[in-house]
This record gives structure tokens, C-alpha cells and sequence, in this order.
């Protein structure tokens, strides 16, 4: 069942939440923030799959990368409420430094 707009907004302010605690590149090079950018994007406005793809996978474009489609992905697919999808946070929060100001403890 696909998401509610207070379920939406709910992930949205989780994923700003934890942005700046995730480090900005993963141990592969992948920029993690451009990921989570992707999936506020996705999120915020509604995107179709067909509009993440429009914005996301274009290979021919210089600024291709597999790593932010399919962070945009995951987005969609949990807000279409696919089964096999945790929210974006959830997959966030093994990557965020843990600090008193940003709210996150593990």
C-alpha cells in the first residue's frame, strides 16, 4: 500500500535528520549525500518512476552513476509500498556518526 503523505514527510524530515551525520563518500567512492539528496527528491515531489528515470538514468550523460539511480529507486519504491522495502532512513542509519546535536543514537 503506498504511503501516506504524513508517512512521506515523516521520512523527509528523517533523511535531513541524519544527512549530515552520514559521511559524504562511502568506502567505494559513492557519494552518499548526492544519494540522499536523490531520495529527498523522490520524496518530496512524488517522483513517478518514469520521472526518476528521466532525472537519474541517463547513461549517456556525463554525470551517470548506478549508485544515486538506484538510491532514488529505493525511495520509490518504498513510498509505492513495495513489501521488500524498508524506508531510506533505515538503510542511513548504520552510516551516521552518532553526535548530541543531531539527534540520531544508536
Amino acid at each position: 500500500m503506498k504511503k501516506t503523505d504524513e508517512e512521506i514527510k515523516a521520512e523527509i524530515a528523517a533523511l535531513m535528520a541524519m544527512k549530515p551525520g552520514v559521511r559524504s563518500h562511502s568506502i567505494f567512492g559513492d557519494d552518499n549525500h548526492a544519494a540522499i539528496d536523490a531520495q529527498l527528491r523522490v520524496l518530496t515531489e512524488q517522483m513517478s518512476e518514469d520521472a526518476i528515470y528521466a532525472a537519474y538514468a541517463d547513461e549517456d550523460a556525463g554525470d551517470f552513476d548506478q549508485y544515486i539511480l538506484d538510491s532514488a529507486d529505493h525511495a520509490y519504491f518504498w513510498m509505492s509500498g513495495q513489501p521488500d522495502y524498508e524506508a531510506p532512513s533505515a538503510d542511513w542509519m548504520s552510516l551516521v556518526k552518532p553526535t548530541s546535536d543531531n539527534g540520531i543514537h544508536h
